[in-house]
């Protein structure tokens, strides 16, 4: 590089100090957001300045001797103590807000909030259950800075269990261990099997329990879950297989005769939406059982201790009420002797019977 080239380079540098200074005398504190953010570019850019001038002298020296630098360095010893005084300015600037910050933030209260301690997770030696195992672990225990190797390696051995306890390496690290255990659980091959096995050992449905078909429901949904992790994609025949076999596994003459009833086309339909017919029908069966389980309740609260129902006895007596009100009244009067005019038990002598006292022709 020539020392023309240096001199524009250090001319362009000498300008960006300029602009810098301009803002340094004219800084008016106003939005303490805004302001922080302006200090703070302007503190990177002067940070930015230094070492591109400190490149420069480096450049400077490197001329060969012959080259006249007149007062180049100089100049750029002069820049380099502006650009210091400018960064104290800045910093200066800075403190004060940090000062408050620190200060509001003693001020304002803090709730804190005990967390329950997280379990370790486990791994028992399912291949199913691996990539979980391993992706919970390392969140939590693999990727922790503030462990030590030897401490993550404990922590990995007490995390397995059963037949992963049994595992074994050629270094007895946590790398290596690690390391064992994904190439023994990380079988492509045996989990696309297990995967696959599971939706076609599922339990055939004997009857429409909403319990069973949400069961049904949701293994079908965890396999394909997994198997398209595994970077398995379904399609129209993969969907066409699983419903073959999932309408065998169903009540024939309810749930799946209404899901045949349902389609409009003669188009084999999607896993998706048969899974999702099934998702309606437990909730209407679901609000059958409740509906039945409240007229039961009912029942039962109506009956009387002795087993009759209280309605009916009601009704008996709403019925029968001067019948059952004569029975009362005669059972009360029990005793008592009625007047041999009027032939009611009222408490009176025969001369006071308001009939003694009328005319015998109204009689």
């Amino acid at each position: 590089m020539t020392i023309r080239e240096l001199n524009r380079k250090q001319t362009a540098y000498k300008n960006k100090l300029k602009k810098i200074e301009q803002f340094v005398n004219s800084f008016q504190s106003a939005d303490e957001t805004k302001d922080y953010i302006e200090l703070t570019s302007k503190l990177n850019s002067i940070n930015d300045i230094l070492k591109e001038l400190d490149n420069l002298q480096k450049d400077y020296c490197a001329l060969p001797d012959k080259v006249e630098l007149n007062n180049s360095l100089d100049i750029l010893s002069d820049m380099e103590e502006d650009a210091e005084k400018f960064k104290v300015s800045i910093l200066v600037f800075l403190s004060k807000y940090e000062e408050q910050e620190t200060e509001n933030s003693k001020l304002s209260p803090k709730s804190y909030i005990k967390l329950p301690d997280l379990p370790l997770p486990t791994f028992s030696g399912k291949f199913q259950e691996f990539e979980n195992f391993k992706t919970q672990f390392m969140s939590v225990i693999g990727n922790n800075d503030s462990l030590n190797e030897s401490q993550k390696l404990m922590f990995l051995k007490s995390a397995l269990k059963n037949e992963a306890a049994l595992i074994q390496s050629d270094q007895d690290n946590f790398d290596a261990i690690l390391k064992a255990l994904e190439n023994r659980y990380e079988n492509k091959r045996a989990l696309v099997d297990i995967h696959i096995a599971g939706i076609l050992s599922i339990n055939k449905l004997h009857n429409e329990n909403p319990t069973q078909i949400r069961s049904l429901i949701d293994t079908v949904r965890n396999h394909m879950r997994f198997l398209k992790n595994l970077k398995l994609e379904s399609n129209s025949l993969s969907d066409a297989i699983i419903l073959n076999v999932l309408n065998n596994k169903i009540d024939k003459e309810s749930s799946q005769r209404l899901f045949q009833l349902s389609l409009t086309t003669t188009q084999v339909h999607s896993l998706q939406d048969f899974l999702s017919f099934l998702d309606l029908r437990c909730i209407h069966l679901e609000s059958v059982i409740k509906s039945d389980f409240a007229e039961k309740s009912i029942l039962i609260k109506n009956k009387s201790p002795s087993g009759v129902n209280n309605s009916r006895w009601k009704s008996f007596l709403t019925k029968d009420k001067n019948k059952t009100s004569t029975s009362v009244e005669s059972n009360s009067n029990q005793g008592q002797k009625a007047c041999v005019i009027c032939n009611q038990f009222k408490k009176h002598s025969v001369y006071n019977c308001e009939m003694f006292s009328f005319p015998f022709g109204e009689i």
